[in-house]
C-alpha cells in the first residue's frame, strides 16, 4: 500500500467532500437548526481550508473539481443541490 495518495485519489477525496458538503446545505435548508447550519459550516471550512492549501502549492483547484463559484452555495438563499457537482464529475458514490 501507497503512503501517499495519487491525484486521483485526492481528487476523489475532495468530490466526496464537496458532495456530502453540497447535500448539508439541502439539508440545513430542510431543516434549519443549529446542528444542521453548523454542519454545513464545517464542511466549507474544511473544503476552504483544502482549496487555500492548494493555492498555497501552486495547485489549480479546478484540477482537483472545484468549480468556480465552489462556495456560492454555501451561502446562497435559494436550495441547492448536488446536480451540478454530480454532472461535473459523474457520480462515483
Amino acid at each position: 500500500m501507497s503512503e501517499k495518495l495519487n491525484f486521483d485519489e485526492m481528487r476523489y477525496v475532495i468530490y466526496r467532500v464537496m458532495k456530502h458538503g453540497y447535500e448539508s446545505i439541502d439539508e440545513a435548508k430542510a431543516d434549519p437548526c443549529e446542528f444542521n447550519e453548523g454542519r454545513k459550516l464545517a464542511y466549507w471550512e474544511v473544503l476552504d481550508t483544502i482549496y487555500n492549501q492548494l493555492d498555497i502549492y501552486e495547485q489549480d483547484p479546478k484540477d482537483f473539481g472545484y468549480p468556480d463559484d465552489w462556495e456560492k452555495p454555501f451561502f446562497a438563499k435559494e436550495k441547492t443541490t448536488c446536480d451540478k457537482l454530480d454532472a461535473a464529475e459523474g457520480d462515483n458514490a
